[in-house]
């Protein structure tokens, strides 16, 4: 096989641009500051969750609220009439 041929094969550059990628991801993520960063990025997004479920959860209470509220008014305004 002659060399250009093998770089025209596109899986062949796949495969090559492929293994580059997880050699450098590797090493990128070993280092304290890509650590840092990903540890950082993790914590915002666990309190982001947290904000979330808790004004979830008062949603939920006060449309619990407005709907007892209602069903009481509704039972009033028959027993009135």
């Amino acid at each position: 096989m002659r060399k250009d041929c093998i770089f025209r094969n596109e899986k062949f550059l796949l495969f090559v641009g492929g293994a580059l990628t997880a050699l450098i991801g590797a090493k990128t993520l070993k280092s304290s500051c890509a650590r840092n960063v990903c540890v950082k990025g993790l914590a915002k997004g666990m309190k982001i969750q947290n904000n979330v479920k808790t004004t979830f959860q008062n949603m939920k209470e006060d449309a619990q609220d407005i709907c007892h509220d209602a069903t009481a008014e509704a039972f009033k305004d028959s027993d009135e009439a």
